[in-house]
């Protein structure tokens, strides 16, 4: 019964994987839309980066200690993130 409960919750944090992805990319829209027109918006990069480490981390590293996610989803899910980092780092040198 304990691996049911186990594979149910595995199943669950999968799909929780998938609204934090949405969460982060929706952080994403809104830091691309404070962007100034003057170029310099490297803050806003350190900030969502700031937002992933605050909010994504712990929470998916708890996730991982209790079993619910593998290394390779922890692994995968921040490469995502800081993907996103990247990519809006890069939209903001494309505009500046």
């Amino acid at each position: 019964m304990a691996n049911v409960t186990l594979e149910q919750a595995r199943i669950m944090a999968t799909q929780e994987l998938e609204h934090l992805k949405s969460m982060v990319l929706t952080w994403k829209a809104s830091y691309e839309g404070m962007a100034g027109d003057e170029g310099d918006n490297d803050f806003l990069v350190l900030e969502f980066v700031q937002e992933i480490e605050e909010y994504m981390v712990p929470f998916v590293q708890r996730m991982h200690v209790t079993d619910q996610l593998t290394d390779q989803q922890v692994s995968d899910f921040l490469d995502f993130c800081y993907g996103q980092a990247r990519d809006l780092r890069a939209s903001f040198n494309k505009e500046g």
